[in-house]
């Protein structure tokens, strides 16, 4: 288990166990609650790495901690106290702190992102 926190608002938490980042998901909610603050659930998302096709194919294409079991998900009972759960959607490009991250960590859209800004940087150089 690993949380990484980088600003005040931005968190990335790291597992390599579904079960775990499920459990640090409603750890992140329960204090949300205490501090009464929410958790954008629009903004959350999910991003498996290095995932291989037979894991995929076995969790049947979505984030969940078996094929039995809901997606990963939080609940959001501040401030309206409806505590609905709110799945997490899973992504396959997501854009963290100004680096673009894939499942397999290549870097190809981080560069593709640069070589396009790199013209219009230039003349400022």
């Amino acid at each position: 288990m690993e949380i990484v926190n980088t600003n005040v608002d931005d968190l990335a938490l790291l597992s390599i166990c579904p079960r775990e980042l499920q459990s640090m998901l409603h750890a992140c909610q329960h204090w949300s609650t205490r501090n009464r603050m929410q958790i954008n659930t629009e903004k959350t998302k999910i991003m498996a790495f290095f995932e291989t096709p037979a894991l995929l194919r076995a969790r049947g294409g979505q984030h969940q901690l078996s094929p039995t079991m809901p997606p990963f998900h939080v609940y959001s009972p501040f401030p309206t106290f409806d505590p609905r759960s709110y799945p997490i959607l899973e992504v396959s490009r997501f854009e963290f702190l100004g680096l673009i991250l894939n499942p397999k960590l290549t870097m190809h859209l981080a560069t593709v992102e640069a070589s396009a800004v790199l013209p219009r940087v230039r003349p400022l150089l």
